[in-house]
């Protein structure tokens, strides 16, 4: 029975209850050393058998180094159901817990996670407990919080216990209980239970000592001679709780035999409790068993037939840190032998063991680390070579596996902990190539956290590091110093990346190092990336950074040059086993270039490709293309599902530049159809990420979704304001390429504020960017604009040759139907007028662009004609009442997806899918996912 603890054991009555009534939720539980969290466990337990399944692991910080070792104890009495899942999830989850071979991608294992629990909680629910969490591998950890995240309606509860003032274990959006010290009446009736006779001087110590910790109120006793507890001696002096603690656990251990003390040495240092690598190190497994039994009786660890399982985590660390530092390595050592050469605990104990300079422990280290990023433990990988590094006898041989592992530490989002390391490796070395890989790394954490001017810079330095020894690498860097100034809004330094990239492509060429064309998207072979990197990024740039030479005239004296013929999308950029989207080209690129189409089949096909191999962190960047062609060409209810699961996939991975673009996409689809609220809201949100950073591409994009807004809503003075922002010179919101495409939304918004003249000069600007002859996927809007300040003569013609090109943007289409019919009714052709109208009606109703279809009705009404007879009303009433989220759902399960294809897809469990499916039915008068098809949820 638990003493004052009603409340905690309330709260965590409710988790249970919650996962017997079919959802599912997560608990912190925080508190020091001693003070009840893992007694409120067992007294958990109790009460959830025998009708919730309870699956338990515990934190040891032996196995802080080995990947998913924590899970796996977790999860092993649910493997079969791995044979559900789906088999990217199923792969990556037996590659996690060493039974493949396969590349366990970190977050692709963390929805198999989410899926098992999920086929698992169907049969009876659950109630997973982590104590000690804050001693659980990085793997494990970050698999669970991404679990807790998007847990709905599994029937699962999720407890973790830490400890205040150990490792951290951050667990932001989490619900925290934090448990403290008892109330002083629950304090001295557990003292009662344990020490009922004493002087009353004794038990006022003793409470005062204990400050309310049960585990202390339980001990503290035991440590008293009979003359203290009866007041005749004097008690010990005062020491802090947790120095107590371990004291009285040591002196426990101490009571025993001293040859009893290596034994239990042996179990404090294995870290996964396994009984029989305890016994056969110890070497005598009889006399083992007995101390280990002994100790038992003792009250210091609990005994079955596999495990050697502590009583508390304070009677490990007090029998290991209180042993001499020539035990604890003799005890590692024997702990070595004991496991074998072919399992990686050897290396960790051999590392344990190691003293001063071992290039042998070091070597088994690196292979360790190795093995560990092809199973998706980079984390654990990252902290090997750190090891290796610093047991290595040469300083080059240190400052790679510290490159190495900065470059581990990136990819596991580690950043401040790969900074650290770079810092560590450039001190040991001069060697050219390492500085590159250091400046990749840097350079890339620099451009997502903080300053992509400043990380262009650093790639570039990086890449003249090895221009002349390895042309795949410059070249990647250059490709990643050109995203970045694409990003900073610098295209001088596009412009200076381009003559780089050519003239490495030529030495290369010149040298027989690589090919001299790229190769078709897909698996390529390196001298075939590499010629892509060089050669068509190089005139792809070269023609980026002509479009703003950098003085910003109102008119450019000369016109750009071309655009490369060479299709983009012939770029060899994905690789789907070793995917790096970082070098795929800057998200408006291709609609720039004339190539959305083809680019808008081939980043399909990235990302399906992504999706099949699993590849969840490469995700964002490469859904980000995705969403800006869809947008562009008016496939907006393919897109707004594409950047909600991007976003949500870009926060969980720390990835803040793709988030804040994406967030600024979002905001620009609100805007165009009404949503002004969430248009606000998600513009925010992305400048809040992106003015810090100085991330000019995101600032822009928010900035013209927050005008396109304005001019929808019939604001077009605010409109002008906001959207000149992002094309004047030195204006908080300027960039180069995003200030050309609001270009068009600017010129109208000032002819609507009677600004003739500021429109003629924007008008003067797209001519000089949008050259017709270069570029003649842009002919329909250079034109459109011109009819807007064209003389009435001349506007008939230009807005009839406008409509006559072909435009990949329906929205575009629409509006400049809406455009010429206002123009057409002021001028008194009411006829063909209406007929213009009734078009741009139609195309702006169908992609659900609000605003302007209610303007063309408005003007339709002008021009004396009825507007045609709305949706569905029912229709459009129902969808308006789906979250976003069951809008997302309802899209997929419409394509056909089952509940698991839609649950991958968006990372939610299978359950959760068809619980939102179970909701929103009755909101669009359905009973069943067939009659989905054919439903408008655009």
């Amino acid at each position: 029975m638990l003493v004052g603890r009603e409340p905690e054991r309330d709260e965590l009555g409710r988790l249970l209850d919650d996962a017997r009534n079919g959802s599912s939720n997560t608990l912190v539980l925080r508190g020091p050393a001693g003070i009840g969290k893992s007694a409120l466990l067992a007294d958990m337990v109790q009460r959830a058998e025998p009708d919730v399944r309870v699956l338990r692991a515990v934190g040891v910080e032996g196995e802080v180094e080995l990947p998913f070792a924590a899970l796996h104890q977790l999860l092993r009495p649910l493997m079969r159901y791995v044979a559900r899942l789906p088999e990217p999830q199923a792969a990556a989850l037996r590659g996690a817990f060493g039974m493949a071979t396969a590349f366990a991608d970190p977050f692709l294992v963390a929805l198999a996670v989410l899926t098992l629990l999920s086929d698992a909680s169907e049969d009876i629910p659950l109630l997973l407990i982590v104590d000690d969490a804050h001693w659980l591998d990085s793997a494990t950890a970050d698999a669970l919080m991404f679990v807790a995240r998007r847990m709905e309606r599994e029937s699962v509860a999720l407890v973790f216990a830490v400890r205040d003032h150990s490792r951290p274990f951050p667990a932001p959006g989490l619900q925290h209980l934090r448990v403290g010290p008892l109330s002083a009446s629950a304090a001295s009736d557990l003292l009662a239970c344990h020490l009922p006779q004493s002087a009353p001087t004794v038990r006022e110590r003793l409470l005062r000592e204990a400050g309310g910790n049960p585990l202390a109120l339980m001990e503290l006793p035991s440590t008293l001679r009979p003359e203290h507890l009866d007041g005749t001696a004097p008690l010990p002096d005062h020491l802090p709780l947790s120095e107590r603690l371990h004291q009285i656990f040591r002196h426990r251990a101490l009571r025993l035999p001293a040859d009893h003390h290596r034994v239990l040495l042996l179990a404090a240092a294995e870290a996964e409790g396994d009984l029989a690598t305890v016994l056969g190190a110890a070497g005598d497994a009889e006399a083992a068993m007995d101390v280990l039994s002994a100790a038992s009786s003792q009250g210091l660890l609990h005994l079955d037939q596999q495990h050697v399982r502590f009583r508390h985590p304070l009677v490990r660390s007090a029998l290991y840190q209180g042993a001499s530092l020539n035990d604890r390595r003799a005890a590692h050592l024997a702990l070595a032998e004991a496991v074998g050469r072919q399992n990686d605990r050897y290396v960790w104990h051999a590392a344990a063991a190691a003293v001063g300079t071992d290039d042998t422990v070091a070597e088994l280290l690196a292979a360790l680390a190795e093995r560990s990023r092809r199973t998706g433990g980079v984390t654990t990988a990252a902290q090997a070579l750190c090891r290796a590094a610093a047991l290595a006898s040469d300083s080059r041989r240190r400052a790679r596996w510290l490159v190495d592992a900065a470059e581990c530490a990136w990819t596991a989002a580690k950043t401040a902990h790969a900074e650290a390391l770079l810092d560590r490796a450039e001190s040991l070395t001069d060697d050219p190539a390492l500085r590159a890989r250091a400046a990749r790394v840097r350079g890339a954490i620099t451009h997502a956290s903080s300053d992509p001017a400043l990380a262009c810079q650093m790639l570039l330095d990086g890449a003249r590091l090895v221009g002349e020894t390895d042309a795949e690498l410059a070249g990647e860097l250059l490709v990643m110093a050109a995203r970045s100034a694409w990003v900073a809004g610098a295209p001088a330094h596009l412009t200076e990346i381009a003559d780089l990239l050519a003239r490495l492509h030529s030495r290369a060429a010149a040298q027989g190092d690589i090919a001299t064309t790229g190769t078709a998207v897909g698996p390529a072979p390196t001298t075939d990336r590499a010629a892509a990197i060089t050669d068509q990024f190089s005139r792809h740039f070269h023609y980026l950074g002509s479009l703003a030479p950098g003085t910003h005239p109102t008119v450019h004296p000369t016109a750009p040059p071309r655009p490369p013929e060479v299709p983009v999308a012939r770029m060899a950029w994905l690789s789907p086993t070793h995917p790096r989207p970082w070098i795929w080209p800057p998200v408006f690129l291709p609609y720039l270039t004339g190539t959305t189409e083809e680019m808008l089949h081939a980043h399909q096909r990235a990302v399906d490709e992504l999706r099949k191999v699993g590849a969840v962190g490469a995700l964002p960047m490469s859904l980000a293309p995705l969403v800006a062609l869809q947008l562009i060409t008016g496939q907006w209810p393919a897109a707004i599902p594409h950047a909600i699961e991007a976003i949500a996939l870009a926060d969980d991975t720390g990835q803040l530049g793709a988030a804040s673009h994406l967030r600024a996409m979002l905001a620009w689809a609100a805007a165009a159809q009404g949503e002004g609220d969430r248009c606000r809201a998600l513009a925010e949100e992305s400048l809040a990420l992106s003015v810090p950073r100085r991330i000019t591409s995101a600032i822009g994009l928010a900035q013209w979704a927050l005008g396109l807004h304005a001019l929808a809503e019939g604001h077009p003075d605010r409109a002008a304001r906001l959207l000149g922002e992002v094309t004047s010179p030195g204006g908080p919101a300027e960039h180069f390429m995003v200030g050309w495409l609001v270009l068009p939304d600017l010129v109208e918004a000032l002819v609507r504020a009677g600004e003739q003249t500021q429109a003629q000069a924007a008008l003067q600007r797209f001519e000089h960017q949008a050259n017709p002859d270069h570029l003649p996927h842009l002919r329909p809007m250079w034109l459109r604009c011109r009819a807007l300040l064209a003389p009435r003569q001349d506007a008939d013609d230009l807005y009839n040759q406008a409509l006559d090109a072909t435009h990949p943007s329906t929205f575009d289409t629409g509006r400049t139907h809406l455009l010429y019919g206002e123009w057409l009714r002021r001028n008194r052709r009411i006829k063909q007028a209406r007929e213009h109208l009734h078009q741009a009606e139609t195309y702006l109703r169908t992609l659900g662009a609000r605003p302007w279809t209610d303007l063309a009705r408005h003007e339709l009404r002008a021009a004396g004609d009825r507007a045609p007879d709305q949706p569905d009303p029912a229709a459009t009433a129902e969808t308006a009442r789906l979250t976003s989220r069951e809008l997302q759902i309802a899209g997929l399960a419409a394509q056909g997806m089952s509940n698991r294809d839609i649950a991958a897809r968006l990372f939610l469990s299978p359950r959760t899918v068809g619980y939102h499916l179970y909701k929103l039915f009755p909101k669009l008068g359905i009973s069943s996912r067939t009659q989905l098809y054919g439903k408008n949820l655009g």
